[in-house]
């Protein structure tokens, strides 16, 4: 399918009608008094408003085209339409080895995060459930646990709204002074409930967070054909609606606040089992969908790469490249879904591992290639053919190899001989080793003593609350 500006328009112009005619609920009575004194209109259901067209286009206009993201050593990254997509790891409930699973515990989650600190292409770990830790305060305590594992920039998953403050407290702590403004290490997100409700925990968690410019990930969550329409494009036009709302609410409490467009969270339900799916053909449609929505109304954007497959197998690989690739086409700036399996419910450290090698192939696809006099080297296949010689030994190959080449540190690319005498190993077997081998050895901190003594102290106050 060629998705053209028009079929853009169109879904765009739907998704406007949505929001002015039927409306969007939303649970805060404060933020919809805002809303309303705004120039929203009272919808016909309860605790619902409905956005003129040009309310819309007015808050839409406020949320910047660039985010600003850190790392924990304080590194900006700006991500925004046309700039290299980021990976992310993601949330989950189980943890995986094999074909075994469990409850994702503390000790998981800190092996996940350093394996991921380790490997070139995750730009962000993302918090979890946590089996061992009380619920309210999974969320703050996730976030030191993947503080004290990584450098990376850091999405915790919330739980309560009273989880931001301790957060923030820590995220300074790390930033050793700078401003939150200045050096985001943390940003934060949630999703619309489908149809149409914005809850009262999200927009807590930004009146929480706000102030501080953190970007936030507005989330669309639809399940084609059953909590959405089963057309692809009735529910992308829904989708749309609930973020466009999101955003709208977002510039409301804080104008100029970074807004994630993420319409990768989509679903499909599968009719003959009723099972919520992730990795289907139809979800990565909409993933590229939403990309190309976002480009469209100058934001960022997020996806998920996903799959529905239970253990580390060839349904993942497949599930994995076919949705990380509908992203990168579609011009996505985060991809979640590192190491993730089980339709976004469990995390596997040897999937993160195989992911890396989906993600250096991503990149490599997404850079594409340089046409020019030098690149399409006429004079190099001139003096082949005419003086003889052979491409392997000129010195274009030597000055080009390394940028136009890719290289792989797991995928087989050897004779069978050297591949059968290095133990005919799969790719699941040399990632199961690459685990292995990482955690063997001692971690190195991440958190300088006195930065380990101050969060532990925000953290035993937190718990106290």
């Amino acid at each position: 399918m060629v998705l053209t500006q028009q079929h853009i328009e169109q879904i765009s112009s739907s998704s406007f009608r949505i929001l002015e005619q039927i409306g969007v609920c939303i649970d805060n009575d404060v933020l919809r008094q805002k809303a309303l004194k705004a120039g929203a209109k009272p919808g016909k259901r309860s605790n619902s408003v409905c956005f003129p067209e040009k309310m819309i286009g007015e808050y839409l206009s406020l949320a910047p085209s660039a985010a600003r993201f850190a790392d924990c050593k304080g590194n900006i990254t700006l991500m925004q339409p046309g700039t290299e997509p980021k990976f992310w790891t993601g949330a989950a409930l189980n943890y995986i080895s094999g074909s075994q699973s469990h409850a994702i515990t503390s000790g998981d989650l800190a092996q996940f995060t350093r394996i991921a600190d380790s490997l070139p292409t995750v730009y962000a770990t993302v918090g979890t459930s946590i089996d061992d830790i009380v619920p309210t305060a999974r969320d703050f305590v996730g976030f030191r646990i993947m503080a004290q594992n990584t450098h990376k920039h850091i999405r915790p998953l919330l739980f309560t709204p009273k989880g931001v403050k301790p957060i923030l407290e820590m995220a300074q702590v790390i930033a050793g002074g700078k401003p939150l403004a200045q050096c985001p290490l943390v940003s934060f997100g949630y999703s619309c409930l489908s149809p149409l409700h914005w809850s009262n925990i999200p927009v807590e968690m930004w009146i929480q967070s706000s102030g501080h410019k953190i970007p936030v990930m507005v989330n669309g969550e639809p399940i084609s054909g059953s909590t959405s329409p089963v057309t692809l494009a009735g529910s992308i036009a829904l989708s749309n609606a609930e973020i466009l709302a999101g955003v709208i609410f977002l510039q409301l409490l804080e104008p100029g606040r970074p807004a994630i467009y993420n319409l990768g969270f989509a679903h499909t339900t599968d009719m003959r089992s009723g099972t919520c799916l992730s990795g289907s053909a139809e979800c990565a449609l909409m993933a590229y969908t939403g990309g190309r929505l976002a480009a469209y109304y100058n934001l960022p954007s997020a996806s998920w790469m996903c799959t529905d497959s239970f253990m580390d197998d060839q349904q993942a690989a497949i599930e994995k490249v076919l949705t990380g690739l509908a992203h990168t086409l579609g011009g996505i700036n985060v991809i979640w879904g590192m190491g993730q399996l089980q339709s976004q419910k469990a995390l596997s450290a040897s999937q993160l591992v195989m992911d890396n090698e989906v993600a250096l192939a991503l990149l490599r696809y997404n850079r594409g290639f340089e046409i020019n006099e030098e690149t399409l080297a006429y004079r190099v296949i001139n003096d082949v053919v005419e003086k003889g010689g052979d491409f392997l030994s000129s010195d274009h190959t030597m000055d080009h190899f390394r940028n136009e080449l890719s290289e792989s540190p797991l995928l087989a690319r050897t004779n069978r001989d050297k591949w059968e005498s290095q133990g005919a190993q799969s790719l699941c077997d040399k990632a199961d080793a690459y685990v292995k081998e990482l955690l063997s050895n001692p971690a190195e901190p991440c958190l300088t003593d006195s930065q380990l003594s101050e969060i532990m102290k925000i953290e035993k106050t937190a718990l106290k609350l």
